[in-house]
């Protein structure tokens, strides 16, 4: 089972970390990180992919 990070994981991420530097790194556009960081799109309406994204993203930063 792969272990993914939670709704506010993510959110602690988008407000703590570039966004730019995530896109860069995910593919995910910027605009999209902010619409989530802001509020205007629900994390949890997330894709699955995106969340798989991220959470490979923070395993990287973390090694």
């Amino acid at each position: 089972m792969i272990e993914v990070l939670s709704q506010e994981e993510i959110s602690n991420l988008l407000v703590t970390q570039s966004r730019y530097q995530i896109s860069k790194c995910t593919g995910i556009s910027e605009q999209t990180l902010s619409n989530y960081a802001n509020g205007l799109t629900r994390i949890e309406r997330m894709s699955y992919e995106n969340v798989l994204k991220l959470t490979e993203y923070v395993k990287e930063i973390i090694e």
